[in-house]
């Protein structure tokens, strides 16, 4: 796909909303410009856009109505730069600017606030993210670095999930979707206030299908089922003060179909994770407020299946042989003439061979198999806790601070030969500085301490200047950071396997020779940016311009593909991404209004394959709605991407949603129908330099459908 074919396919830039944001923090600069919306994400101050850090993309819940998006995944579709891609029906991989899709993790994801991300594995966790759509106020995304707020892992972007007050909500609600693809979905929620407390309570059960068949996963083995519990509470307590507390519950099944080349039944996941959060917050005066959060999250999985391996494989001396010296088992099993070795692993492949012959050689032993029970089940948890500080010392300068620790840990006999824990300990401070009316400085940073990887420090610069009442001109400078995690600071990786046919030395438990451990020598990956925007807002017109320009450099990245045949990471990775995005906001007229989306991206000075798995250098979308009548509406969206990245295929959707308003007696609902044509039915995902996996749908049309009764 070249530029002007796509630019006529999916244009430029995403949707600003023109709605604030919830009130949070103190509101003592004067923000009530009503050309500028306000966002509370990038610096953890309430700023204007006009005068924020960063370039944002808000992507409100009428949005996502208008347009029939049923999932936060395909939402951020919308957002310039994001690189959505999904490998299985419930394996989305998502990130900013793509990169290395094999382990997503250098993007953070929030839920009012609070970190989704998951420490042991870096991974954000799409299926099991504790929030349902419905009850999304907005998502506010941060396209860029935003450590210097967020610290590590939020190396390239933060998304952040905003979720609706209880007093905001219907006292009841019931919610029903169904489409293609095996897609069924119901969701109640009800809220209600006792005296000083609000209330929101929402359950939610999701299924679907996913892809029709695979060359790697075969048919039918990648649906997903998934059941969420949300509860929130607000409850104002006096002296100025309130307490925000958050329960959640997500559990439910993954369908997986292959894990290791010799199993024997399917290893399917079965998934719980849990969370509590509160959030205290008090106006000590009108200038100064005082905040403290807290969370534990606890995640864990469940992941078994049979396994018939080739007896030799769960000899002593090939385990003892691999430890020493994996290059020469490789060798070995690659059929390759066998590499150099110490006089132990001579005696100890001398061994391996006598024994092979007593099978009547490779190719007898490798026919003669052993079956048993195996596992790869693990669990997770963070707890931690961060008090906030916002100050307004003057008119023209505002301070927010705090401190935080946090304790994570993981177990798996699998993963981590037992527990693994660590400890991380952080501050942060951000000043927005305004000594005349056309210029904003921000400056911050976030510096963190972690027991295993050691010390890091994220700062950011930039000055916005206001060309007139309707422009702005900002200028950034920004290091990110992503600390390595548990696995790759701690790894202990090996397969016990039990319950076996045929004992192997007299036991009926053996051990896979495949056995790694972590070297743990690793640094953090970094991310120097520099960022050139300029926003334009037309109230009177209904209109909203963000553009920028961008070069950032990622260096000290962990690139290599982990498995227990070649475990080496290190931090040799770079990557260099040069680019511009653009996103647009129109309302037309009252009947009318349209968005856009447009992202360009080079990728250079490459230093491994894997940093080029997921790139698109033309990326985007645009929309537009239209009220037909009091009662009815529709839009029309389509998202595409070029798809330029190692053995992928372009993206092109094309989205029809018509919506209807009724009213069931007193109680309104609405009703609304999406037709998706796909352009490409099938993704291609990496598995090395010289293989990939196909998913495909049968189908290049899909349908979904939903139905909305509030009370």
């Amino acid at each position: 796909m070249n530029p002007k074919q796509f630019l006529g396919q999916a244009a430029t830039a995403i949707f600003l909303s023109s709605s604030l944001a919830q009130a949070q923090g103190v509101d003592a600069i004067d923000l009530n410009d009503a050309s500028y919306p306000v966002v509370i994400t990038p610096t953890r101050l309430r700023q204007s856009l006009a005068d924020v850090p960063a370039s944002v993309t808000i992507i409100t819940a009428d949005t996502l109505r208008r347009h029939g998006i049923t999932r936060i995944e395909e939402a951020l579709r919308m957002v310039p730069g994001m690189a959505v891609s999904q490998a299985t029906g419930n394996d989305f991989r998502i990130n900013f600017h793509g990169t290395n899709a094999t382990s997503p993790r250098r993007l953070n994801v929030l839920i009012d606030g609070i970190s989704a991300y998951m420490p042991a594995f870096s991974q954000v966790p799409w299926s099991l993210l504790p929030v349902v759509l419905e009850d999304v106020e907005r998502i506010e995304v941060i396209r860029g670095p935003d450590s210097s707020a967020y610290g590590p892992n939020s190396m390239t972007a933060v998304i952040n999930i905003l979720t609706k007050h209880p007093k905001d909500v219907e006292r009841g609600l019931v919610s029903v979707a169904a489409g293609s693809h095996g897609m069924l979905e119901g969701t109640v929620r009800l809220a209600t206030t006792v005296g000083a407390t609000s209330l929101r309570a929402t359950v939610s059960s999701r299924r679907d299908h996913g892809y029709d068949s695979s060359t790697s996963y075969g048919a039918g083995r990648d649906s997903s089922g998934i059941k969420h519990l949300n509860l929130r509470a607000q409850h104002e307590l006096s002296g100025g003060s309130s307490l925000d507390m958050q329960a959640a519950y997500v559990g439910g099944q993954l369908d997986d179909a292959v894990v290791d080349p010799f199993q024997s039944s399917p290893p399917d996941q079965v998934i719980n994770r849990s969370s509590v959060s509160g959030r205290w917050t008090k106006s000590l005066s009108a200038i100064h407020e005082i905040q403290v959060n807290a969370s534990h999250i606890t995640t864990s999985a469940r992941q078994r299946w049979t396994s018939c391996w080739p007896q030799a494989a769960y000899w002593p001396e090939v385990r003892e042989l691999f430890q020493s010296n994996p290059g020469l088992v490789n060798s070995v099993l690659s059929g390759l003439e066998p590499t150099e070795g110490s006089a132990r692993d001579q005696e100890l492949l001398g061994q391996i061979f006598l024994r092979l012959l007593g099978q009547g050689g490779l190719s007898s032993s490798m026919a003669m198999r052993t079956c048993g029970r195996t596992n790869q089940d693990g669990q997770e948890s963070r707890t931690q806790i961060e008090v906030q500080d916002t100050f307004v010392m003057s008119d023209q300068l505002r301070f927010v601070g705090g401190a935080g620790l946090r304790h994570q840990r993981a177990s798996s006999e699998t993963y981590f030969g037992g527990g693994v824990s660590n400890n991380v300990q952080w501050v942060f401070g951000h000043a927005e500085y305004r000594p005349v009316d056309w210029l904003t400085a921000n400056v911050g940073g976030y510096g963190e301490s972690n027991s295993l990887s050691g010390s890091t420090f994220a700062p950011r610069l930039a000055f916005n200047v206001r060309l007139s009442d309707h422009q702005t001109v900002r200028a950034v400078v920004s290091k990110g950071t992503r600390t390595p995690d548990l696995f790759e600071e701690r790894a202990n990786w090996s397969y016990t396997v039990r319950d076996l046919s045929v004992p192997i030395n007299g036991s009926n438990t053996g051990h896979l020779f495949t056995a790694v451990q972590a070297r743990s020598d690793l640094s953090s990956e970094q991310i120097t940016s520099h960022e050139l925007g300029y926003l334009l807002m037309l109230p009177r017109m209904g209109l909203s311009l963000d553009a920028r320009v961008f070069d950032d450099h990622l260096s000290h990245l962990i690139s290599e593909r982990l498995t227990t045949l070649d475990f080496s990471p290190d931090n040799s990775g770079s990557v260099r991404l040069t680019g511009a995005e653009l996103q647009l906001n129109w309302v037309v007229s009252d009947r009318w209004s349209t968005w856009a989306s447009y992202g360009y991206l080079l990728s250079r000075e490459v230093s491994h394959i894997e940093e080029t798995m997921q790139y698109s250098r033309h990326s985007g979308a645009l929309g537009v709605s239209v009220a037909l009548s009091p009662a009815w509406s529709a839009g029309l969206a389509h998202y595409a991407a070029s798809g330029d990245g190692v053995q992928q295929l372009r993206y092109g959707r094309t989205d029809l949603t018509l919506g209807h308003a009724f009213s069931m007696g007193e109680q309104p609902g609405s009703l609304s129908l999406t037709l998706s044509y796909l352009d490409v039915p099938a993704v291609n995902t990496y598995l090395d330099p010289t293989r990939y996996f196909t998913s495909r749908y049968d189908r290049q049309l899909s349908i979904h459908g939903q139905v909305r009764v509030a009370f």
